[in-house]
């Protein structure tokens, strides 16, 4: 039997892919006073040799108008980079077969009165690593 190697980590890649808009991470805590990008896998499928997960990406910003001009900017990178390669501090050489949103922007309630979130969902098809 042969061990297959992993699909790559979809959030990892998706962290470096928009780190050019804002900071990103996987998790955030009440103290968030700037501009943030939260990114979590929340479901998705495989079909043995593409992984298409869905990830959830919420814009944070401290006003209204600048967390939907990070979530638009968010959006139009992630449908361009079907059919690129991405390398960053997380992943190197990853190659994004294709995009799609999922669920379009849309402002989030926020308990944190200084935060305002905009969260989409988007679908990514990621191949293994090829073996050297």
């Amino acid at each position: 039997m042969t061990v297959l190697a992993p699909y790559p980590d979809a959030e990892l890649v998706m962290m470096d892919l928009l780190q050019p808009v804002a900071p990103t991470v996987t998790a955030t805590d009440q103290t968030l006073t700037g501009r943030t990008i939260q990114i979590q896998r929340v479901g998705g499928t495989d079909d043995g040799v593409t992984d298409r997960p869905v990830l959830q990406v919420t814009c944070m910003a401290t006003t209204r108008t600048e967390a939907w001009a990070m979530a638009r900017d968010v959006q139009q990178r992630v449908l361009a980079a079907g059919g690129t390669a991405v390398t960053g501090t997380r992943v190197a050489g990853v190659y994004i077969d294709s995009t799609r949103t999922v669920t379009p922007p849309d402002q989030l309630p926020d308990r944190n009165p200084g935060i305002r979130p905009v969260s989409a969902q988007y679908r990514l098809g990621l191949r293994r690593p090829r073996p050297t």
